[in-house]
């Protein structure tokens, strides 16, 4: 169901109350209030990408739960209505903790101040005695108790009103992930670990909590204290995977508002997965309604410069073969060690970093072999890793972006890749593999040299690179679709310098002989670009 005015859309909406009356546009996400009430776990953790809506489900949350104020008004109409769970609306206890904004130098302090706002909101700590008073004193007073400060929270709730009460706990893993390579994440991991064990296990005076964040983060034991946490992340969740990002149906009810080519759509912001469930990314599509216009907008609210840290030449290879439209097999683990960040990161764990943080999607994963097939699955994120390898793996490359200024020049043509490729390679890129001639081991350097210029090129009126597939009688080396011409290139090494006139003439003949797109659409031409290298030097010959 969807509420609201399709022309009044909150992009940065994190309260469901100012949603709702204010009459935005609302995609109904109320059956999960149902789905978390119905889940026997008594504490759970649900990790999802940035942009998918935990926030604002967190607050709906808090406003169905809470008996401090009446909020049936804003469930008028919506799912959660017709639930049989209804009755259990503003009923009890709840305290939304919200850890986005914590800093590293203060974060006890906030968190204290958190817990001193919602004892005010129960009882006046001036009227406390005894023991819950002397408590009440130390916590608030001494930083060193703040570890504890939760569970007291409901130990004071219990005494109090005679409930046990709700704990919800947006981004948990915010802190950490600010402070993955500071000397203090050690002191922060223990912190949380400590507090969050105090509050969620074992305690009687709790109904239910829930945490919200990113990653699944628990190689260095962070919740080694808490066996009766029940996670739901893209590996596992088989109960939440509607309740957070777009599904097909909530697409089609809003292109039924307002008209727009659903399969585009579709090719732009669908395809990150949940347990093998497609899902739209919601920001992105709100974004777009706002805009009416196709643009990285997911890729534009973050960055990836945590993992231009962890980048090998291995990994770089595997990110060329995922922007050449490859579905691509890795190793990778369903939880990391953000501690791993700053020192070994295997690359189960790198893999599993990209998936978790919404980079690349999970398309088959066997839990037990440590094994998944990934793969980029959209245009928005194609070009946020178009981007990615333009700024920092090929940063110095920053002719690319016109490398096609004069495709209606050929021979200028020529020369601009000629002082492309001759500028940018260096000697260091001609290893070879052993049992390998040297001059098969040159051209398929180039080849993938070649082949990493053109993934980065960022142009939305070109189709990505293809390459090494079945064309006419053979395999061309690459192929790009632009709007008005194919372009194929066919790579030749040579073993002496005075082949290079020669091998870049038997580059262009294979195209021809092997009738490398033979198969394409004949409504564009098609220009064909053979490349002969000799060491630095390169030979370029367009026709």
């Amino acid at each position: 169901m969807i509420l609201g005015d399709i022309k009044k859309i909150d992009l940065s909406a994190s309260s469901f109350e100012r949603m709702i009356t204010q009459g935005n546009l609302y995609v109904d996400k109320t059956r999960f209030i149902e789905n978390f009430l119905n889940t026997s776990s008594s504490v759970q953790l649900i990790a999802r990408h940035r942009r998918l809506g935990k926030s604002l489900n967190m607050d709906m949350l808090r406003c169905f739960l809470t008996d401090k104020t009446d909020y049936r008004c804003l469930f008028k109409g919506l799912y959660i209505e017709t639930s049989p769970i209804w009755k259990m609306a503003n009923s009890s206890p709840t305290f939304y903790f919200d850890f986005k904004g914590l800093k590293l130098e203060t974060y006890r302090e906030q968190i204290i101040k958190q817990v001193d706002r919602h004892i005010y909101s129960i009882i006046d700590p001036a009227s406390l005695s005894g023991y819950l008073k002397r408590q009440y004193e130390q916590i608030i007073n001494d930083l060193s108790r703040a570890e504890d400060s939760l569970y007291f929270l409901t130990e004071l709730t219990f005494e109090v009103t005679g409930k046990r009460s709700y704990i919800l706990i947006d981004e948990y893993d915010k802190l950490l992930l600010d402070n993955y390579s500071s000397d203090k994440y050690d002191e922060i991991r223990a912190f949380e670990t400590s507090m969050l064990s105090s509050a969620l296990k074992g305690n009687h005076y709790l109904e239910k909590g829930l945490l919200t964040g990113v990653m699944r983060v628990s190689h260095e034991s962070m919740f080694s204290g808490l066996n009766n946490v029940k996670t739901f992340d893209v590996f596992n969740d088989q109960i939440y995977t509607d309740d957070y990002g777009l599904t097909d149906r909530e697409i089609t009810e809003l292109n039924q508002l307002t008209d727009f080519a659903i399969e585009e759509l579709k090719s732009w912001y669908n395809g990150v997965k949940i347990n093998g469930h497609a899902i739209y990314n919601t920001y992105s599509v709100m974004s777009y309604l706002d805009s009416n216009t196709y643009d990285c907008f997911w890729g534009k609210s973050g960055t990836l410069d945590m993992i231009s840290n962890l980048l090998n030449d291995k990994r770089k290879l595997t990110l060329t073969r995922l922007l050449n439209g490859e579905q691509t097999e890795v190793s990778i683990d369903d939880r990391i060690s953000l501690k791993q960040f700053s020192s070994h990161f295997d690359d189960k764990a790198f893999y599993s970093l990209l998936v978790q943080g919404g980079y690349l999607t999970l398309d088959k994963y066997v839990a037990n072999k440590d094994f998944a097939l990934v793969s980029i699955p959209n245009h928005e994120l194609l070009a946020v890793w178009k981007n990615f390898i333009f700024g920092k793996i090929y940063h110095s490359a920053v002719h690319v972006r016109t490398l096609f200024d004069n495709e209606n020049n050929l021979a200028q043509l020529a020369n601009d890749m000629e002082y492309f490729l001759s500028d940018r390679l260096s000697y260091h890129d001609l290893a070879t593999y052993e049992g390998e001639s040297k001059t098969k081991t040159y051209e398929r350097i180039y080849h993938v040299f070649l082949l990493g210029i053109l993934s980065a090129y960022d142009d939305v009126r070109c189709r990505y690179p293809l390459s090494n597939r079945e064309s006419g009688d053979g395999r061309f080396d690459i192929l790009i679709e632009r709007t008005n011409a194919y372009y194929i290139f066919e790579c030749k090494a040579c073993d002496k310098k005075s082949d290079l006139v020669k091998e870049v003439n038997n580059a262009l003949s294979q195209i021809d002989t092997k009738r490398y797109g033979a198969d394409l659409k004949k409504d564009k031409r098609l220009i064909k670009i053979g490349v002969a290298f000799f060491g630095k030097l390169c030979k370029v010959k367009c026709r």
